[in-house]
């Protein structure tokens, strides 16, 4: 064999060697994906969508803050327990997660559900995200929650969870005796059980839907229960939504120091603060007898009955400068506007709209709140009686003609300060507001958001809401 032979084997042998190292590094490095190591289990197919299997349901609270457990009761029709998710959605339908379940029929366990609540059995428990939005969110788009925020707002939302479970006949009654069991109402309805108003869910709607658009704002959002507690009025402004009728005596006295205390308030909402409520020992439930005798509490400021009683000594226009004793029906079809008539087309608030006096702002409303009228003028607008109210300053821009029983009523739309170191209040008087009449209307829904949105930047950034 000669030299160069000798040389040319050796070469051979060193460029083998070296192929097989680098074959078994790159097979170390990128394992073949479809060679799972032993230790590894398959993944789990996904569990169906829950969807339309779940009929109703509630959850064990009204309100959370993110990172908080939420336990659910749901209702099926499944004969058996059936494995799915669970499908969690903000105010506009938009899924943000699921939770695995297990679906059951359920049976009420309950003398009176209404008053007691379902008892049903419990499918499941999460921890809320803790970087869930605050907001309104619900289970299949049919339980609602609310989701309170962890950070300083710059504006409180306030769902009018007090009044959805008021109107709620679930279980079989409701506080209201046309759409109660043998047409006679309960004095407590628990919130522990389907919230079936969808009417109340819509008076508010369409606010819901059209804040989180708003996105150089921050919002809390909160349910009535939690007025009882101060810390929930954060921010510069409350707004108050939809038909909020229902309040304890502490969650006005809360509304009432924040606005003392300088803090604003926007009313987009009518029949607000009507009837004076207590909650059960564990807060789960609404009480509310409607009439003194039959209320068995002793103490005379607590008997639930209407906030204008004179056994409460606390009337509604003290707090926000109109009621629906004055406001009444605004469905007054013979002389009424289905709308407020623009009395002052100079405020602030209508920046952008062109109103002249006179002209219409068209907003179909049910119940309405109005401010005492002591007299009229030539043109036949109402004087708004100011020495009756004793605010430092009162303005009306819009008011309607109503009716409650055979009285005339007049809905107004009206902005007023307390006294010159407090807050605003802005207080629309109708339901129908924040309702698919109002906001969502094709009529005046664009301006009714532009009046909205005037309101809330001028109030967070201290402007003028007055014309004079």
């Amino acid at each position: 064999m000669t030299y160069y032979t000798k040389l040319l084997i050796g070469l051979l042998l060193v460029l083998s060697l070296y192929s097989c190292e680098y074959n078994d590094v790159a097979v170390k490095k990128s394992p073949t994906p479809s060679s799972p190591s032993p230790s590894t289990p398959p993944p789990s197919p996904p569990l169906p969508e829950c969807g339309n299997l779940v009929i109703t349901g509630y959850t064990n609270k009204v309100s959370y803050f993110p990172g908080e457990e939420l336990e659910f009761f749901l209702q099926s029709e499944t004969a058996h327990s059936f494995d799915c998710g669970l499908g969690f959605y903000d105010v506009n339908g938009n899924l943000i997660f699921r939770s695995a379940t297990v679906l059951l029929h359920q049976t009420i366990y309950s003398d009176e559900p209404w008053k007691y609540g379902f008892h049903f059995s419990s499918n499941g428990k999460i921890i809320l995200p803790p970087s869930l939005a605050s907001g309104i969110y619900s289970i299949e788009n049919k339980i609602s929650f609310v989701v309170k925020s962890s950070i300083r707002a710059d504006i409180t939302v306030v769902y009018p969870s007090n009044t959805i479970n008021a109107y709620n006949p679930a279980g079989g009654k409701s506080l209201y005796g046309f759409n109660s069991s043998e047409s006679e109402a309960s004095a407590v309805v628990s919130f522990l059980r389907p919230m079936d108003s969808p009417s109340e869910k819509d008076e508010c709607i369409e606010c819901l839907k059209w804040f989180p658009t708003l996105t150089d704002i921050k919002i809390n959002y909160v349910a009535d229960i939690d007025l009882n507690d101060y810390s929930s009025f954060q921010g510069k402004v409350v707004a108050i939504i939809g038909h909020s009728e229902y309040w304890t005596r502490k969650a006005r006295r809360n509304f009432d120091h924040f606005v003392d205390a300088g803090g604003h308030a926007m009313i987009l909402s009518g029949n607000t603060m009507w009837w004076h409520i207590r909650y059960t020992a564990k807060n789960d439930a609404l009480i509310c007898y409607r009439e003194p005798y039959l209320d068995p509490e002793l103490n005379e400021d607590m008997k639930t009955v209407r906030w204008n009683e004179q056994i409460l000594q606390y009337p509604i226009v003290s707090s926000i400068g109109a009621d629906f004793d004055n406001g009444g029906y605004g469905l007054h079809l013979d002389k009424g506007w289905d709308g407020y008539k623009i009395f002052n087309p100079a405020s602030p608030l209508l920046e952008g709209l062109s109103f002249s006096k006179g002209d219409i702002l068209k907003l179909p409303s049910g119940e309405c709140d109005g401010a005492p009228i002591k007299a009229w003028d030539a043109d036949g607008f109402p004087i708004l009686d100011s020495d009756k109210l004793g605010f430092a300053r009162l303005e009306l821009i819009g008011f309607d003609r109503g009716s409650r029983g055979t009285k005339e009523t007049i809905p107004t739309f009206i902005v007023m300060q307390k006294h010159h170191s407090s807050g605003v209040i802005v207080n629309v008087g109708s339901i129908n507001w924040c309702s698919p009449n109002g906001m969502g209307s094709q009529a005046s829904g664009d301006k009714i958001k532009i009046i909205t949105k005037n309101t809330i930047d001028k109030l967070l950034t201290g402007e003028n809401v007055f014309s004079h």
